[in-house]
C-alpha cells in the first residue's frame, strides 16, 4: 500500500474525529475539494476503512463487556414485579428481541457457508 502524505495522514485522523466531511476538512487544514479528492483515492479509502474497523473492533470488545451487565438489567427489570408494566414489557422485548436476531444472524452465517462451499466447489470443476 502506498503511503500517505501529512495533509491525507492530517484529514484521516480528522474523519475520524468529525463528524462530517467539511468538519474534517476544516479541521485537518486542506480545502473542501482535496478532502473529497483523498476520499476518491483508493490507497487513502484502504487506510481510512482499515482504521474505521479497528475502531469498531475495540468498540465492538467494549459492548461485549457490558453485554452481561445489560442482560442481568434486562432480566431483573423484566422479573421485577414492582417495577411499571411498561417497564417491564419492554425489557422483556429487548431480551427477545435480541435472541431471534441472534437466531437470524446463525442462519445466514450459516446459508453463507454454504453458499461459499457451493461456489468453491463450482470453480473447482
Amino acid at each position: 500500500m502506498a503511503e500517505l502524505n501529512i495533509r491525507q495522514d492530517r484529514f484521516l485522523k480528522a474523519l475520524l474525529e468529525c463528524a462530517s466531511i467539511d468538519e474534517a476538512c476544516r479541521k485537518a487544514g486542506i480545502n473542501r475539494t482535496t478532502g473529497y479528492k483523498y476520499l476518491k483515492d483508493q490507497d487513502f479509502m484502504n487506510e481510512y476503512r482499515t482504521l474505521r474497523r479497528e475502531a469498531m473492533q475495540q468498540v465492538t470488545a467494549r459492548l461485549q463487556k457490558a453485554s452481561e451487565e445489560a442482560v442481568a438489567v434486562l432480566t431483573e427489570v423484566m422479573n421485577d414485579k414492582e417495577a411499571p408494566h411498561a417497564s417491564r414489557v419492554t425489557s422483556a422485548k429487548n431480551v427477545l428481541d435480541v435472541a431471534y436476531r441472534s437466531l437470524e444472524l446463525d442462519d445466514y452465517q450459516k446459508e453463507i457457508e454454504e453458499i461459499k462451499s457451493t461456489i468453491g466447489r463450482g470453480q473447482d470443476e
